[in-house]
């Protein structure tokens, strides 16, 4: 196996998918990164302002501000909104269908 260089570990390299939004149309989204996801995790407290940054940084095309995606949420039905933010978190890797890694949330290995 090859080793990353830095110049590959830094550029992204985020998983995309496209998602159809019935009735509506599609739209490209990407998993987040581990920086967004601290930010959007920082936002714990405030649920609404945490999902709409989680979207507006996650759709790629059509590119959505955070003002934006609350205009949708309020236009959109739940779940139609909830079926992008569960693809946002298996592409991201969290959440109720992402993969385990094998690591305890701990980081002790199992059986250690």
């Amino acid at each position: 196996m090859e080793r990353a260089t830095k110049a590959a570990l830094t550029t992204p390299h985020l998983k995309e998918s496209e998602v159809e939004i019935e009735g509506v149309g599609s739209v490209l989204l990407r998993a987040l990164s581990r920086w967004e996801m601290t930010m959007v995790q920082g936002l714990e407290g405030n649920r609404q302002q945490q999902e709409n940054m989680a979207l507006h940084l996650a759709m790629v095309d059509p590119p959505m501000e955070e003002f934006e995606v609350l205009a949708w949420r309020k236009a959109g039905g739940n779940g139609e909104i909830e079926s992008i933010a569960q693809a946002v978190n298996r592409l991201s890797g969290i959440g109720k269908d992402a993969q385990k890694s094998g690591v305890d949330g701990d980081g002790a290995e199992p059986g250690a």
